[in-house]
């Protein structure tokens, strides 16, 4: 029986305001950035490792003897449209399907979620501003202006090496998932 992996929750959010100049960028410690350096990457490599497994998955469903015609059509896609792709392709063979056709539409509906939500952390990690981490585990991942007042706020998530690791283990979980749900379609 296979590992399923935990479903993440939702990441801590905090804001910060702008003071006049912004003096952030000092808070990361040479110790802090070791620890994160090799999570980062790692989740990043994880994180590509899904992707590839998404793109093979695509290509079978567009042609089940060649690859060609999916790469073709995948190769300048952005990973949202891949998962929209893999999604719409999938969708009316889960609907043809004579068996399971109720557990298919909820793997499906399964898959694409953790796709999307994998997808969403990985630009946040890969795009936060680790120079702004804090003791607690929290980095800029966006700046916003404050609809009240017109100031700027920075939004900061929590994301702590043990994030990383669950997101890994999801990624790994679902990299070994796509191929047998992909072969359970033409079943």
């Amino acid at each position: 029986m296979k590992a399923k992996a935990k479903q993440p929750k939702a990441l801590e959010v905090k804001y910060e305001e702008l003071d006049q100049y912004d003096g952030a960028g000092d808070e990361l410690t040479e110790a802090q950035e070791e620890k994160y350096a090799i999570h980062i990457g790692s989740f990043l490599i994880s994180f590509s490792n899904l992707e590839h497994s998404l793109d093979v998955e695509i290509a079978n469903l567009i042609n089940d003897r060649s690859h060609y015609e999916g790469y073709t059509i995948i190769k300048d896609l952005e990973v949202s449209a891949k998962i929209e792709l893999f999604y719409n392709l999938a969708f009316p063979m889960v609907n043809w399907a004579q068996k399971k056709k109720v557990l298919k539409s909820s793997q499906l509906a399964s898959i694409r979620k953790q796709l999307e939500t994998l997808s969403t952390l990985r630009n946040k990690i890969a795009h936060a501003k680790w120079q702004t981490l804090d003791t607690e585990g929290y980095v800029r991942v966006d700046t916003k202006t404050k609809k009240e007042d017109g100031m700027i706020k920075f939004r900061k998530l929590k994301i702590t090496p043990t994030i990383m690791r669950q997101g890994i283990r999801e990624m790994d979980v679902l990299a070994e998932k796509l191929p047998e749900f992909t072969e359970s379609l033409w079943q």
